[in-house]
């Protein structure tokens, strides 16, 4: 097994990792000649929990590239998204002309730095230099700690909708509706929030929380939403309604549809970040799950899938 890479732009890296870094404290770096893959999930309960993938293309990432794996050329590793994102940002400072990424095996003596606890017996090292003041060569290296996950690309599989029912591009100021459901996010009355979504005359998307018919509170998207009825839910369709949302009709779905779907309100509010920072948002929402598909910019550079799990009603 072997990695080397360099690069010299990290700022679509660093950005992306700041928008789930608060997720969680592990994420999996699925590396492929191809594409880089940062997975943001709970090995305990894959199902059950939100999950993010977040796609890079190393050709864009990466000015060199070398990977070898017996598993096609695949290597999957978990690693502390906090201190992997701390080097990024150290480099990001340093004025460097690039930086170095290797993967670095240790024996069980622990050498190189490294710990063998919860077989984190490799590292990912990182190293890069600059000029100081008085024009000497400073030499970083910072070597994080990582577990090879040699059955990783078995196991972690990027959720798909069995079913779609509406797709909706989001406008940019939606992030609104995040902040409006700020304030609820840490009331003890409930902790779900239904998503009732509507291709009726404008198009109507809302969010109700509500107690055993005590009270209801409904925060609704007031301007006009252009709701879809995709073809199809492969991950190629859905990823192409990025790219233009009116392609992804189906001719064959006419007339009005009602969708209901309760999910966990902290779920739904952990991807505000993600809304509001990224320039295409696409919505969509099945009668089990809900997704939002994000692209970084106005490249197709990195692209972001959040997946949210659906709830019942008590």
């Amino acid at each position: 097994m072997k990695l080397k890479l360099m690069t010299r732009n990290i700022e679509k890296l660093k950005d992306t990792l700041g928008l789930i870094s608060h997720l969680r404290k592990f994420v999996i770096l699925k590396i492929t000649p191809k594409e880089l893959n940062v997975i943001s999930v709970n090995t305990g309960s894959v199902n059950l929990e939100p999950q993010v993938w977040c796609k890079f293309n190393t050709s864009s990432l990466f000015e060199s590239m070398e990977i070898q794996s017996m598993r096609d050329n695949t290597i999957s590793m978990e690693i502390n998204i906090d201190l992997l994102l701390q080097t990024l940002r150290n480099f990001d400072k340093a004025n460097s002309e690039g930086l170095n990424i290797r993967l670095q095996r240790t024996d069980a003596s622990g050498e190189q730095g490294t710990s063998t606890k919860n077989g984190r017996t490799a590292s990912l090292a990182l190293f890069y230099s600059n000029i100081n003041i008085n024009s000497n060569i400073i030499n970083h290296t910072f070597r994080i700690p990582v577990k090879i996950l040699k059955e990783a690309q078995d196991f972690f599989q990027q959720p798909s909708h069995t079913e779609v029912g509406l797709i909706v591009r989001l406008p940019n100021e939606f992030v609104t509706i995040f902040k409006r459901l700020e304030k609820f996010k840490k009331t003890s009355f409930n902790d779900i929030v239904s998503i009732q979504a509507s291709n009726r005359d404008v198009g109507s998307l809302r969010f109700v929380l509500e107690e055993d018919g005590k009270f209801k509170v409904t925060v609704s998207w007031n301007s006009k939403l252009e709701f879809h009825k995709p073809i199809s839910t492969d991950a190629d369709t859905i990823r192409e309604s990025l790219r233009n949302v009116d392609t992804m009709i189906s001719e064959s779905s006419f007339g009005p549809e009602v969708l209901n779907i309760n999910v966990k309100l902290k779920d739904w509010q952990s991807a505000s970040k993600i809304v509001g920072r990224c320039r295409t948002v696409v919505l969509c929402i099945g009668p089990g799950n809900c997704s939002l598909h994000c692209l970084l910019d106005e490249t197709d550079d990195v692209e972001l899938v959040y997946f949210i799990n659906g709830v019942r009603s008590v």
